[in-house]
């Protein structure tokens, strides 16, 4: 478990772009489940520099043009370049399908749709059970995003990072931003020929994010001499698959609990929720905050293990900072919480999500949003 040390997690902005292909994914997962929620796909997007790829397998009774898909969440976040969208994608494999679908596996139960170990975790760091790095490094990527969208920054542009530091008595002492602009911001343009104007320019924008967006984030967590670092270069212009590549499913720590915390080998964009990949690891997130939240610990890591085809997971833990604690817990989930994948998607509604998308997850993180039904708490 975690303990009492210090701790740094990194986050990124939804116009990053490893999070553009994973918003990416989670559009067509969207796109074919909002007509056939029986859907079964597996996306893989590779993007940049004026191209996108996607790969996978898709079996479903909806009709939809994926490039369009893939173009129209690019112009929702916020980049303007155009793009040539390359598909490859045909049916889930029979061998995958007999033992996921319903009466077909060997157990006549809809079986997992991938083998592997997931996780969830839960922290009493604040409201959200969270913990508080990955919290923080969240919060400021969300209020970089909402400077811009508002027009509060209106130079701000999609693309970004966070980096925040926390030490063992809960302070913060480190915070690194990446904040993409315009190359004219608040009038003063950038030139290549004259370092003051980046000089100027760099300024403008580490005041105006410390003003309005670490310290109104941060509120008093801040030690007196914090180490704020704002573009760390001088400037950052160029941003999304202008300046750089991304992938679907590379930005795990991001998606989880950040690098302190053990996860999972699985991502979980571009998935529909019979992955196990993705829906038993909401469903273990659920139940280590409803641990967490019923004040049986305070903190708590929950394990679940599944072999592809079968529905029953052939391993449950749950690990606490008191030891003998946990046989007794882990009892308790057992006998609580139904993770057969049919119970998990039903009891959460992942098939047809409700006041939240697919792509919403792989905005702006998977965890910590109380729109997602994994964040319920359940008393155990």
């Amino acid at each position: 478990m975690r303990g009492a040390r210090s701790s740094a997690s990194e986050f990124v902005t939804d116009g990053h772009p490893d999070k553009v292909c994973d918003q990416m994914a989670d559009a067509i997962v969207d796109a074919a489940m909002e007509q056939d929620p029986k859907s079964r796909v597996a996306m893989e997007v590779t993007g940049g520099h004026g191209g996108v790829v996607v790969i996978g397998e898709m079996t479903t009774k909806a009709i939809f043009d994926v490039g369009e898909v893939c173009r129209k969440k690019y112009r929702e976040i916020g980049h303007a370049d155009a793009l040539g969208v390359f598909t490859n994608i045909v049916r889930q494999s029979p061998d995958i399908s007999q033992g996921v679908d319903e009466g077909r596996g060997m157990d006549l139960e809809q079986g997992a749709g991938d083998q592997g170990i997931m996780t969830g975790y839960a922290v009493a760091d604040g409201p959200m059970l969270m913990p508080l790095s990955h919290t923080l490094a969240r919060a400021l990527c969300v209020r970089m995003r909402e400077l811009g969208t508002t027009g509060q920054l209106p130079w701000m542009r999609p693309d970004g990072k966070s980096i925040v530091v926390v030490n063992t008595e809960g302070l913060v002492t480190h915070v690194t931003l990446a904040a993409h602009h315009s190359s004219m911001v608040n009038g003063v343009e950038i030139r290549p020929d004259d370092p003051q104007s980046e000089k100027r320019v760099l300024e403008m924008i580490r005041e105006e994010l410390t003003t309005h967006c670490v310290r109104e984030t941060l509120r008093d967590r801040l030690v007196p001499d914090a180490w704020i670092v704002v573009n760390g270069t001088g400037k950052f212009v160029q941003g999304g698959f202008e300046a750089d590549a991304g992938t679907t499913g590379r930005k795990l720590a991001v998606d989880n609990y950040g690098p302190n915390i053990e996860i999972g080998g699985g991502a979980y964009s571009g998935k529909d929720p019979s992955k196990v990949d993705r829906s038993a690891a909401y469903f273990c997130r659920m139940v280590a905050k409803s641990i967490v939240a019923g004040g049986h610990a305070q903190e708590a890591l929950v394990k679940v293990g599944y072999a592809i085809g079968q529905s029953r997971p052939v391993y449950i833990s749950v690990e606490t900072p008191l030891v003998p604690q946990c046989a007794s817990l882990e009892a308790k989930v057992r006998e609580k919480f139904d993770f057969r994948p049919k119970a998990i998607n039903e009891q959460l509604g992942l098939l047809t999500p409700k006041g939240w998308c697919y792509q919403d997850t792989a905005a702006m993180g998977h965890y910590g949003d109380a729109r997602f039904p994994w964040e319920q708490v359940v008393e155990l």
